[in-house]
């Protein structure tokens, strides 16, 4: 009888851990769905949306086959890098720009020298946070 009870407990635990390993590959799904059909508008500390020169700073992503870019607006030009999606984690390539110049860079040369920086991100509710490790970098909302 106890023989049958740690048979049973054990392809129990075999089974549960089937399924989350399904749930994760799952997960991912959803998660890089919501990465890729969403366009990202950067928040400051308190939440509100960043702006330079009357346009919202934003980040997009697309997939071409395996490969992922990422492009958006970064307050004077706009940006393109390659992305390395993964479930447990992301990264970008530097970013190109175009050449534009505007009155004021340097909140446009502080966003562009974050975003190679980043190796970890998380999706809570509309929510995308890229981090270093665990250092939030950078934090947008869906618009």
């Amino acid at each position: 009888m106890i023989m049958r009870t740690v048979f049973i407990l054990l392809i129990s635990g075999l089974i549960l851990t089937s399924c989350d390993s399904l749930k994760s590959t799952k997960d991912f799904g959803i998660v890089k769905k919501a990465i890729l059909s969403n366009t990202w508008l950067l928040q400051d500390e308190n939440g509100a949306v960043v702006s330079y020169n009357g346009e919202n700073v934003s980040m997009e992503f697309t997939q071409e086959g395996s490969s992922y870019r990422a492009s958006g607006f970064a307050g004077c030009n706009r940006y393109f890098s390659t992305v390395n999606l993964q479930p447990d984690q992301i990264s970008f390539s530097a970013p190109g720009a175009t050449l534009m110049a505007c009155p004021e860079m340097e909140g446009e040369e502080a966003f562009l020298s974050l975003i190679p920086m980043v190796n970890n991100y998380e999706i809570s509710g509309n929510e995308l946070k890229l981090y270093k490790d665990k250092i939030l970098l950078l934090r947008f909302k869906s618009k």
